[in-house]
């Protein structure tokens, strides 16, 4: 009976031992379960953020790239000293004396997309001190003896549409310095005076004052095949203006297919 008994208590001993075993397993099943999911959602998780950093940088790049299929070279700065002829801290115009003057600006715009740009154009925004008069001319360029520069209207129309000083069409290709004549500073640093075409000698332009001016106006370069460049011309006149004076240009390039760049330059006058 004793045997029986102690026979007895070892199978239920090896019973209820069984039991715990299933218990740990199914335990050590939920908990793999669980840690499966809990990795799963971590790699979920870095794998979306990796697909939305990526594609930022994708974004990022794409734009960088956009940004950088114009190129735009000119001059960072226009700096002027003595300019004021007669020491009324003023540059103006009077019976006597004209010291407006005309900068040209040569504007570089190269094409690094692929794909050809057309209607391109340069648009000029001025902002910075306000006691700067400043507006803005078209000239009609030739290719011929000197780079002839004629004033142009607004509309950069020609024939009886260009102004006229005592009826003569008024040129910028005279070398001869006076008082009474705008002075016209070329891209590079040249200096001419008004003149009429036919023999070069200046002109006296101090009663040239009906010149309609152009304010935030646009200068056409044309069409810029990929891989070139383009080169277009901003004249600036400096009208009246108290010195010293800062202030800034903005050149905006636009055209057709919408991949636009700009430029600031600061034009400071002492």
């Amino acid at each position: 009976m004793l045997n029986d008994d102690k026979s007895g208590n070892n199978m239920k001993s090896i019973h209820n031992d069984s039991a715990i075993s299933e218990v740990i397993a199914l335990l050590m099943l939920v908990l793999v379960a669980v840690s499966a999911s809990a990795v799963y959602y971590t790699w979920i998780a870095d794998l979306q953020d990796d697909i939305q950093t990526t594609g930022s940088d994708l974004a990022e790049t794409r734009l960088n790239t956009f940004m950088s299929e114009i190129e735009v070279v000119c001059y960072p700065e226009y700096m002027y000293y003595n300019t004021d002829s007669n020491l009324d801290g003023k540059i103006n115009v009077n019976a006597n004396l004209d010291e407006r003057f005309i900068q040209e600006i040569e504007v570089l715009v190269i094409n690094k997309a692929l794909f050809n740009l057309t209607n391109v154009k340069v648009k000029v925004v001025s902002f910075g001190n306000g006691s700067l008069d400043w507006s803005a001319l078209h000239f009609k360029r030739s290719t011929q003896s000197n780079y002839d520069r004629k004033l142009m209207d607004r509309e950069e129309k020609g024939g009886d549409h260009c102004p006229r000083l005592n009826g003569d069409l008024i040129y910028f290709t005279s070398e001869t310095e006076t008082d009474t004549s705008i002075k016209f500073i070329t891209d590079k640093g040249y200096t001419y005076f008004a003149s009429t075409y036919s023999d070069s000698a200046t002109i006296d332009t101090v009663n040239l004052k009906d010149m309609v001016p152009l304010h935030n106006p646009s200068y056409k370069i044309g069409d810029i095949p990929k891989g070139e460049h383009g080169i277009g011309y901003v004249y600036i006149l400096i009208n009246r203006l108290e010195l010293p004076v800062d202030t800034a240009l903005d050149l905006y390039i636009t055209n057709d297919n919408g991949v636009d760049a700009h430029r600031t330059i600061q034009f400071s006058i002492k």
